[in-house]
């Protein structure tokens, strides 16, 4: 029986895409092999019925079909994949602003967070390490409603220096009845270098050892500054 298998393919634009191929146990010139064996070796007093030969080579003649198809679909998947790439990468200089809550430490100094409140509420900034290990906890107290920056030094609740690398910052927030609501956080800075990681394509902000930021992540690109 002819199956049908699929792979994994290219990511960009936060989009991955999906390359199908059609694979059979049997090639093409071994089902006919087969098949004229199974017509030379049939039955003569029960040979095959008219309709189940045109079914067998109407299901072999819809598999070769759909493999050429999917041939072609592929080869221009992989050439818009490339056009692609190379647009992401004539943003190397540019001004980005991304759904993202990582923060990167570098020599003392952090990439610019921020966060959203849609109404005034309580806030409770938490900043875990890459991994997942809470190491700073801040209280700005009450705030209106409005863009407000992650406000950190680089240090643990210690007030010892953390070292340098990708952090991240979780947002609380408590309305004025009690109830947690959701808050949009935002990275923004210059795009250094556009990089594969992976197989999947980031911005990476500020410096070579930048945060890097989804392409998918990506709400708005402006010219660099001067």
């Amino acid at each position: 029986m002819i199956s049908s298998a699929q792979n994994t393919g290219n990511l960009f634009g936060g989009v991955r895409f999906q390359e199908s191929s059609f694979e059979s146990p049997l090639g093409k010139d071994a089902f006919l092999d087969m098949f004229l064996t199974q017509l030379k070796n049939q039955d003569p007093t029960n040979p095959m019925e008219s309709h189940e030969l045109a079914a067998q080579l109407a299901q072999f003649t819809t598999v070769e079909r759909l493999s050429e198809i999917n041939k072609n679909v592929v080869e221009q998947l992989s050439s818009l994949t490339s056009i692609n790439y190379s647009q992401m990468a004539q943003m190397v200089g540019k001004e980005v602003v991304g759904e993202d809550g990582g923060i990167q430490l570098f020599e003392g100094r952090t990439s610019e967070s921020s966060y959203e409140l849609p109404v005034a509420a309580r806030v409770t900034v938490k900043i875990f390490n890459d991994q997942g290990t809470l190491v700073r906890t801040m209280n700005p107290g009450s705030q209106e409603s409005g863009t407000h920056q992650v406000n950190w030094d680089g240090r643990n609740d210690a007030g010892q220096a953390l070292s340098q690398g990708k952090y991240h910052a979780h947002i609380e927030a408590v309305d004025g009845t009690g109830n947690l609501i959701e808050v949009e956080q935002k990275v923004s800075g210059s795009v250094h270098a556009f990089r594969l990681v992976e197989n999947q394509p980031y911005l990476v902000l500020d410096q070579e050892n930048g945060l890097h930021l989804p392409i998918s992540s990506v709400r708005q690109v402006s010219e660099g500054r001067n």
